[in-house]
C-alpha cells in the first residue's frame, strides 16, 4: 500500500495516520452513499479514498526499498 506524508511531517508520535478503506461510506438523508471517515484512536483515522485524495494535495509519496528494487528489476 502506498504511503504518503505531509512535507512538514517530522515523524513525531503525535502525528495522525490515515488508513484508506473503500468501505467507509454512509447513507445520507436522501439515501445516497457518501464517503465517510472514523477515528480508530486519537492518532489513527480510517477514511474513504475520496477523502484521502483531498488530504493528499501537497503530500509527498514515500517509496519503500522493495518498490524501488521491483521497478529496477522490471526495467532490466
Amino acid at each position: 500500500m502506498p504511503l504518503y506524508r505531509d512535507p512538514e511531517a517530522t515523524g513525531r508520535l503525535d502525528e495522525i495516520t490515515v488508513i484508506e478503506d473503500p468501505g467507509m461510506v454512509e447513507v445520507d438523508e436522501t439515501g445516497a452513499l457518501r464517503p465517510s471517515f472514523a477515528f480508530i484512536d486519537s492518532f489513527t483515522v480510517r477514511a474513504h479514498p475520496v477523502i484521502i485524495d483531498s488530504l493528499l494535495e501537497g503530500a509527498e509519496r514515500l517509496w519503500s526499498l522493495d518498490e524501488l528494487l521491483g521497478d529496477l528489476e522490471q526495467g532490466a
